[in-house]
């Protein structure tokens, strides 16, 4: 056998952190011999979870290098194909939301802990080389995270049912209270902040602290994700008992809507610069980051992962959250793709 004879033509998604799936295009694999047909990640082998001689899903391995996968038969190697790998930043965490990223380029996410649990280090801030500091506040169970379109970082606490600013890192005080289970919060293009309670209600906060119900959607079992595009349609996820869930548009003017159906435990959400929809789920199957035309509605496996969080955006960066970790991945200089 030549190296020409086994190749891959393909893989789908090309992004993965470990733990991911992904779906490799290729000739001449020989699944009949199993101690000897291997999927490599640089030097780093993966676990097969199906093969034919046509295609192989793996899984990402932990350790796996960012060198290309290559495939490996009875010691002929095929050239290694592009694989983009992101890279743990963190772990020992707990973020139950999107992390966001400070103007330093830096990611601050939380330990949010148990309903109740309080913790000394509960807000955390974590730099691309992966130095870990704990701020010196102590906030009970935070929760959903957001920038303030004049730079102040707004935190909500699930427990205490508050949203908090944290000025200039420094002052930390409660600017709403009342709000129920209060989860992911987002600010609309006129400086509007909204918090999700997760029992049911999306509601809108004053400059002065008072609150209105915006809207009422079904209850959740962990907690609602925020995001809006740059009409101010707010989109919204929240798990709930079922086996699938959908993804919720909410106007302006408070009308709520269902945008997308059939996603399985959809979670962090993120628009993109192009405008697409980023959702943290599973669906038909698969698990990771999907993108969505908001336009066309069409979902794309974009970022194989295992069940997510949260996701952020920042310029060329993307930033992955599950249970315990942080990740980043880079994105391209001119196709858009990451890379």
């Amino acid at each position: 056998m030549t190296s020409q004879e086994l190749s891959i033509g393909a893989i789908t998604p090309a992004v993965g952190i470990p733990g991911g799936e992904i779906s490799i295009q290729c000739s001449g694999f020989k699944p009949g011999l199993p101690s000897v047909s291997k999927v490599l990640f640089g030097t780093t082998e993966a676990d097969i979870v199906s093969a034919s001689e046509e295609r192989v899903i793996v899984k990402v391995p932990e350790g796996a290098q960012g060198l290309g996968v290559a495939l490996g038969i009875e010691g002929t190697k095929s050239a290694a194909f592009p694989f983009i790998l992101g890279a743990r930043l963190a772990a020992g965490l707990h973020p139950v939301a999107n992390p966001v990223v400070a103007a330093d380029g830096a990611v601050i996410t939380t330990i949010s802990g148990a309903r109740g649990q309080q913790s000394p280090r509960s807000l955390i801030k974590v730099s691309k080389n992966g130095e870990v500091k704990a701020f010196a506040c102590e906030i009970l169970n935070p929760t959903g995270l957001a920038f303030s379109p004049s730079g102040q970082l707004y935190i909500s606490s699930r427990a205490d049912g508050t949203v908090l600013r944290y000025t200039d890192f420094d002052i930390l005080e409660v600017v709403a209270e009342d709000l129920g289970v209060a989860c992911g919060i987002a600010f609309d293009s006129e400086e509007r902040l909204y918090v999700g309670d997760r029992t049911g209600k999306i509601i809108r906060i004053g400059q002065t602290g008072s609150h209105e119900d915006f809207a009422a959607i079904p209850p959740s079992v962990s907690a609602f994700h925020l995001a809006f595009d740059r009409n101010d349609n707010l989109y919204v996820t929240g798990p709930t008992v079922a086996i699938r869930d959908p993804v919720y548009r909410i106007s302006r003017k408070g009308e709520v809507s269902i945008f997308l159906q059939g996603l399985a435990r959809p979670q962090g959400l993120a628009v993109g610069p192009d405008g697409d929809l980023w959702i943290a789920t599973a669906y038909g199957g698969k698990k990771g980051i999907f993108r969505c035309s908001l336009r066309k509605k069409q979902l794309l496996h974009y970022i194989a992962a295992p069940m997510l969080v949260g996701v952020a955006l920042d310029g060329k960066n993307i930033y992955l959250a599950d249970s315990s970790s942080i990740y980043w991945i880079q994105m391209g200089e001119s196709s858009g793709r990451v890379s």
